[in-house]
């Protein structure tokens, strides 16, 4: 029995139904994948200049007037500080102010200040669960400089009479000495 061209033979397997189209599937997923890789070739990606700065001093202020910490902020940063996130926690025993700071060679800096009653907890979530590898005096106060068990975030801690200032980001330590060094009571 003959079987006219371009129809399957009684009895035939997958492999040989799927035999004649394997080509064009291959050249069709070439083709994908170039198209793919030209996407993410020209496709914008975010950058540094992506962030967009917000002005935290409606919430600094708020924090201020609770007046249950004192509140440090950063009294002059060179060119490349950025703020981008601002946050105040402020139930009852829980005081905390999170300001959250691009610095300029991209990597994160938080400042973490807590009057809270369960500081321990704030600070090693703040650092990562940061250990104290050494000090460094800063201003006259003695900070703790402590590195996280992944290494990839370090933090200085500073232990004041009525509240706790964390200073913690992926940046240098010299860029964290340095916005350590700028923040003052404000």
């Amino acid at each position: 029995m003959a079987v006219p061209p371009g129809v399957d033979p009684p009895g035939a397997s997958l492999a040989q139904v799927l035999r004649p189209g394997r080509r064009s599937l291959a050249a069709f997923t070439a083709a994908g994948l170039v198209v793919a890789v030209v996407l993410l070739l020209v496709l914008p990606r975010p950058h540094a200049g992506a962030v967009k700065p917000i002005d935290p001093a409606r919430t600094i202020e708020r924090a201020k007037l609770l007046a249950t910490l004192p509140v440090y902020v950063p009294a002059t940063l060179p060119a490349g500080w950025v703020v981008d996130s601002v946050n105040l926690d402020a139930g009852k025993g829980r005081e905390r102010l999170d300001v959250g700071y691009l610095a300029p060679d991209f990597g994160y800096v938080g400042l973490v200040e807590t009057s809270a009653v369960r500081w321990r907890a704030i600070v090693s979530q703040s650092t990562a669960g940061g250990q104290p590898e050494d000090y460094v005096t800063i201003n006259g106060q003695l900070w703790a400089h402590q590195l996280s068990t992944r290494r990839a975030l370090q933090s200085l801690v500073w232990f004041g009479p009525r509240s706790e200032v964390i200073v913690a980001g992926t940046t240098t330590l010299a860029n964290l000495e340095q916005f350590a060094t700028s923040l003052n009571i404000s």
